[in-house]
């Protein structure tokens, strides 16, 4: 039992996580990538789409990551070169992202709402045998993406702290005036973040369709958002930030849960996660405020 909850609640944090390493790397780097629903949501389309035509996991996810590079960067280069508002251009590539795959599913597919791609592969799965049974035995039954939202963490934090590239992107973020008269490319430690955001989040849209071999219109349900709260509450820490990640994961799982174990409203159940996201957020602000009072 205990094996399972654990298990299902790495499965729904993958995507938070992975889209919220993305969104860290633009946090870190001094602009939020406020586009990561959008993201994962056209990721989510093309990799499950490309997939079931070609046969290929590989070729599915490259294009979801593909897709999903290309509007994060439309973000950056629009604020960039056009100056305009970086959460309103974020904002705007969600919405644009909505239209599109609806607009894309009744174009190719007749339809406005699940897709069923019958012929799809899907992901395959970690099965050893000699970990059932034991601490890590809830392992057994993930699958890629969801073992490389477990170990990217980890190397985020080495690079972070480890390596130039590391300290530079913390510099842009610091004080990026002093980082560029210190010789650093802003912009183009910037724009890599951007980049490396949309890796991330497509991976996030894949880990979604894939492994169901099916799109329904909006699946992506506000885990970009979440993954923006995740950012939040981890303060620039790749550890903290998955942890964030995993809880709001967990409440997802419950909400699930409680949808089929309960008569309440699975509307409410569903909203769940993000009432659980405001509480954290009130009372971590909360915290902070009397900090500042009592120093």
């Amino acid at each position: 039992m205990l094996e399972a909850i654990i298990r299902d609640t790495v499965r729904n944090s993958t995507p938070i996580i992975l889209a919220a390493t993305g969104g860290l790397l633009t946090e870190v780097s001094g602009w939020l990538n406020i586009g990561l629903e959008g993201s994962i949501l056209s990721g989510a389309f093309f990799a499950v789409v490309v997939s079931s035509a070609t046969g290929s996991i590989l070729l599915g996810t490259l294009a979801s990551v593909l897709v999903s590079v290309i509007l994060s960067s439309v973000v950056f280069l629009t604020v960039r070169f056009l100056k305009a508002n970086l959460y309103v251009v974020g904002i705007a590539a969600n919405l644009l992202s909505i239209g599109l795959t609806v607009a894309l599913t009744d174009l190719w597919f007749r339809s406005k709402g699940t897709v069923v791609f019958s012929g799809s592969p899907r992901p395959g799965v970690l099965s050893i045998d000699f970990l059932n049974g034991t601490v890590l035995g809830w392992l057994n039954g993930l699958g890629l993406f969801d073992l490389v939202a477990i170990v990217t963490p980890f190397l985020f934090a080495y690079v972070f702290k480890k390596t130039v590239v590391g300290v530079k992107l913390r510099a842009c973020g610091y004080d990026d005036e002093s980082a560029f008269y210190s010789g650093v490319k802003v912009n183009r430690i910037r724009f890599t973040a951007y980049i490396g955001s949309g890796v991330f989040a497509g991976l996030a849209g894949s880990a979604l369709s894939l492994p169901l071999g099916a799109f329904v219109s909006n699946m992506s349900g506000g885990r970009g958002w979440l993954a923006l709260v995740a950012v939040i509450m981890g303060r620039k820490n790749p550890i903290l930030v998955t942890v964030s990640a995993i809880m709001l994961g967990f409440v997802t799982e419950l909400s699930i849960f409680l949808q089929v174990a309960t008569e309440v409203s699975p509307k409410l159940l569903l909203s769940l996660p993000y009432f659980a996201s405001f509480a954290i957020l009130a009372l971590s602000h909360s915290g902070n405020s009397k900090k500042r009072l009592l120093d």
